[in-house]
């Protein structure tokens, strides 16, 4: 009974953001004394992974706190928005994926155009290094024995602009050393997972 409603609280593909009054802190811990109850769990394999999707303070607040004990530099947080909720069935140009490393110095962000994932400047070998910020958004993240924490903000743009079921959400967990990954939206188990970030028309929606 417990797997089944895990499994069903990993594959709810709509979320809602809930409005909090007190801007959370931006220190990459995450717990649900500041965050409240969470909005959607993901079976990884290190245990349960928790999401958090919060409005505060004219930003919208995206923490996910994964349980991973074998700490990797290239362990990974996906984050995918479909900004205009156009649910093409390829990347377009409202489209953007963060790839967030455990290191988050090693992590990338692409945008969408024909079809495809473009880096920024077109620059393949970009990184982030030691910046925490980009084009309306801002991360943080935290790390211990038990696992690590991410916690992005955005500005409220991402989320005001989509039309009919609301922006579209992917979030793709990946442990480096059990090579594996986990998804929001649920992905079917015998596909590859990171083929969902390819797919806007099968990303989750936040409304």
């Amino acid at each position: 009974m417990l797997a089944a409603l895990l499994v069903l609280l990993a594959s709810t593909d709509t979320l809602r953001i809930i409005q909090l009054a007190t801007v959370p802190a931006m220190d990459g811990q995450v717990d649900s004394v500041v965050w409240g109850p969470p909005a959607a769990r993901i079976v990884v394999a290190g245990g349960i992974a928790r999401l958090w999707l919060i409005r505060a303070g004219g930003g919208v607040y995206l923490a996910v706190r994964i349980p991973d004990s074998t700490a990797a530099w290239s362990d990974q947080l996906i984050i995918a928005l479909d900004t205009q909720g156009d649910r093409s069935a390829t990347p377009d140009h409202d489209d953007f994926l963060w790839e967030f490393d455990r290191d988050l110095d090693s992590s990338v962000v692409f945008r969408g155009t024909d079809g495809r994932w473009q880096p920024p400047r077109g620059d393949p070998d970009w990184r982030l290094g030691t910046d925490r910020e980009g084009g309306g958004w801002s991360v943080r993240s935290g790390s211990e024995a038990a696992g690590w924490q991410v916690v992005i903000r955005f500005d409220a743009e991402y989320f005001a602009e989509a039309a009919g079921e609301g922006v579209g959400l992917e979030v793709r967990i990946r442990d480096a050393d059990a090579r594996s990954s986990a998804t929001w939206p649920d992905w079917p188990p015998l596909s590859q997972p990171a083929a969902l970030d390819d797919r806007p028309g099968r990303w989750g929606v936040v409304r």
